[in-house]
């Protein structure tokens, strides 16, 4: 958490603030977004698009996998 705050730009004293709050209160989301917008940062953690993703629908088909082949196609002729 604490290189993701740095990486968003928040400063040294506010990153030790935020992370005494999550020891102290939990690591929440939503809490530590909170924290971060009453000292005037964006919301960092939250991503609302992750809950939506379903790990069921993919726009993958079915993969068949073949089996290592040791020779060029050519030997098998």
């Amino acid at each position: 958490m604490e290189f993701l705050l740095e990486l968003s730009g928040v400063i040294k004293n506010d990153i030790d603030y935020i992370l005494n709050f999550a020891k102290k209160n939990g690591i929440d989301k939503e809490e530590i977004d909170d924290e971060l917008n009453k000292l005037g940062y964006e919301r960092l953690l939250e991503n609302e698009g992750e809950e939506s993703w379903d790990e069921d629908d993919d726009d993958y088909g079915y993969v068949q996998k073949f089996p290592n082949r040791h020779k060029f196609s050519e030997d098998y002729d």
